[in-house]
């Protein structure tokens, strides 16, 4: 296959064109760069080197097949030398070199403010949201004492409550315990007189009526001992639920800015 033909230098003819102007679109070799940095009105110029160097297609306008040398303003477009004297002779007209220039020299700035602004803001953020996350960390955390000190204040009144149920439980199972004695050694009383009448059957008169007579005075004794009604002890409990506005104020008040 037949190889492509390596680019020469434009300037010495003779040197391999391997650095590209780009102000003057001509190839150079090594030696004629240097030459044409020297040059007062070249020495600004920029190159592209390679080996293998695309040279840019040059835009030209398509009505004149001219460069382009000046910005029209008015028109916002690129003119070359005939447009700006035919069809923009009255419009304002600046070198699109220095236009280009300028305009991208505020860009670079225009980018490099919207890089500085939105640094400060990501970082305004960053704080905000390290602040803001403080923030309802100490809400919570405050929102869960108040809701304990009031659940210890409940549990305390529980325990207050239960604890005096359980006092007078206490009183009232004595109360009930003594009584059952009493009864008790009644019920054997009793008995211990039914069993002495049944075995006094065989007395003669005199003497039973005097034993009956002593039976009779220990058991009206006993009776007035016990004429009392006995009442059980009770407890009860009316529980009384506040309504929502009420348990609303035992807690401060919460806002969302």
């Amino acid at each position: 296959m037949a190889q492509a033909a390596a680019s020469i230098c434009e300037i010495c003819t003779g040197g391999p064109g391997e650095h590209h102007c780009q102000q003057c679109d001509q190839l150079f070799c090594g030696g004629c760069k240097l030459s044409h940095l020297r040059a007062t009105i070249s020495k600004n110029h920029k190159f592209r080197s390679g080996p293998k160097i695309n040279r840019e297609e040059k835009l030209l306008c398509t009505e004149h097949k001219e460069s382009f040398l000046f910005y029209c303003n008015n028109c916002d477009t690129p003119v070359c030398r005939i447009c700006s004297v035919e069809e923009h002779s009255c419009h304002f007209m600046t070198d699109l070199s220095k236009s280009t220039k300028k305009l991208r020299t505020e860009l670079v700035m225009d980018i490099e403010s919207e890089v500085t602004t939105s640094r400060y803001k990501k970082r305004n953020i960053e704080e905000e949201t390290k602040t803001y996350r403080e923030e309802v960390k100490a809400v919570i955390k405050t929102i869960t004492e108040e809701g304990k000190y009031w659940k210890e204040l409940i549990d305390k009144n529980v325990d207050s409550f239960v604890k005096l149920v359980q006092d007078e439980e206490q009183k009232a199972l004595q109360d009930m315990s003594a009584l059952t004695k009493v009864y008790r050694a009644v019920f054997e009383n009793c008995e211990h007189w039914q069993k002495s009448i049944k075995e006094m059957e065989t007395l003669a008169d005199v003497l039973l009526l005097r034993k009956l007579k002593e039976i009779k005075t220990d058991v009206d004794k006993t009776c007035k001992q016990t004429q009392h009604v006995f009442k059980r002890s009770s407890v009860s409990y009316r529980n009384e639920k506040p309504p929502e506005t009420e348990i609303d104020g035992l807690f401060g008040e919460l806002q969302f800015r």
